[in-house]
């Protein structure tokens, strides 16, 4: 595909990345090897299921496209329908060795490559702590005898209502060290956090590795902080995805062509249209994914928020207490700090700043942080490395100790 005419609104986006990259490089803010491998790990599917990726021979200031030897096949989201039976969990060191076999060679997360495994592995997680997400579910809905007059088991819907009944009363009545779930995609997946402590009274941040479907490489972070020792004084909450339908469609949005990501209360606003990438759904938390985060939010009041995306390779600097917590964390990970630009091709009717930022979770938990709260997004390139995810797992903990 020539560079020189106009491109649809996917592949722009991966040449304003291309872009960005070789002007990364020229300025010594990444390597040759990093550049590299952000520019080769690039893709995007049309609307016809063919996949594009970049042409190295062939771009020059612009990206040129050619069309990948292998386009993925379509895949279907299982329909879970029934109540989660009861299982005995599965131990967290075991699973995280099962994960990591499908990518012991190269010991890189690779969005092409490895999309399946890793999409799945929300599902499998959800299924193998069944019977603790079940049960521990439950008090969340409020539902303590879960049977219908016809004796089959229903899951209430999540409210937002953070005073429903069977709520927890406070962040210190939850569990620690097992998978609980809080909430129902779409298509009935199970949406868990797991919580973790070290110490007493310790700040309380919240992880979540994937809230875009086809942004998932901070899966693996998640499952580093599953299993890494804490040390300080830590309340550490994780969520390993809230799209996985969105994962498991190898999409954006989630099972409702929804971009979650612009679905968030507090400066919600009406952005795009059903089908176009970054439509923001017909309300604030109008869809269950969002609903669900946000009640889990209101519980725990989180002091510190980070949310993993990709492909931007970069953290959007800040001013005072959260520009120190931005630029400690980037120099820990090694990652740029250079500005955010959310828009990605957004040409609706909406302000700009409306645009960019209307309705994303880093601006909803700012909403209720105090001073020193802060809410960062972290954009991770098209792959990551074993060793960078436990850099950035580390980066957490060691970020939270030292500033909260």
């Amino acid at each position: 595909m020539a560079s020189s005419q106009q491109l649809p609104p996917e592949l722009e986006r991966l040449n304003r990345i291309y872009v960005e990259t070789c002007e990364a490089f020229d300025a010594g803010e990444i390597s040759a090897e990093q550049a590299r491998s952000i520019v080769l790990g690039l893709s995007a599917t049309d609307d016809k299921g063919r996949t594009w990726v970049i042409d190295p021979k062939k771009s020059g200031r612009r990206a040129s496209f050619k069309q990948s030897e292998s386009t993925p096949a379509p895949v279907t989201p299982p329909q879970i329908t029934q109540p989660i039976p009861v299982v005995e969990p599965v131990p967290v060191a075991k699973e995280v060795e099962e994960e990591t076999e499908d990518y012991e060679e190269d010991k890189i997360i690779s969005r092409r490559n490895f999309l399946s495994d890793l999409s799945g592995k929300s599902i499998a997680l959800g299924v193998l702590s069944a019977g603790v997400l079940y049960e521990l579910g439950k008090l969340f809905t409020g539902d303590s005898d879960s049977s219908n007059s016809n004796g089959n088991t229903t899951t209430d819907s999540i409210s937002t209502d953070s005073a429903e009944a069977g709520w927890f009363n406070t962040f210190g009545e939850v569990p620690l060290n097992t998978d609980i779930e809080f909430g129902r995609s779409v298509q009935n997946v199970p949406l868990t956090f797991y919580r973790r402590q070290s110490g007493e009274n310790g700040a309380r941040v919240l992880v979540i590795g994937c809230i875009h479907g086809d942004e998932f490489v901070g899966n693996r972070v998640i499952d580093i902080l599953r299993d890494l020792p804490l040390e300080g004084n830590i309340d550490l909450w994780t969520v390993r995805t809230i799209n996985p339908d969105g994962q498991q469609l190898r999409t954006r949005q989630n099972a409702n062509g929804v971009d979650l990501n612009r679905n968030f209360p507090g400066n919600w606003h009406k952005i795009g249209k059903p089908g176009s990438w970054q439509y923001a759904g017909t309300g604030p938390a109008s869809e269950p994914e969002v609903a669900a985060i946000v009640k889990l939010g209101d519980l725990v009041q989180p002091e510190f928020v980070i949310w993993y995306h990709q492909d931007y390779f970069r953290i959007g600097p800040g001013t005072g207490h959260d520009g120190q917590v931005r630029a400690k964390y980037a120099e820990l990970v090694g990652l740029p700090l250079l500005e955010l630009d959310c828009l990605c091709g957004y040409t609706g009717d909406k302000p700009l700043l409306e645009a960019v930022f209307g309705g994303t979770g880093a601006n909803w938990a700012k909403s209720f942080q105090g001073p020193k709260g802060v809410s960062m997004t972290v954009e991770f390139g098209p792959t990551l490395s074993e060793e960078d995810a436990q850099r950035n797992a580390k980066a957490v903990v060691s970020v939270t100790n030292e500033f909260f």
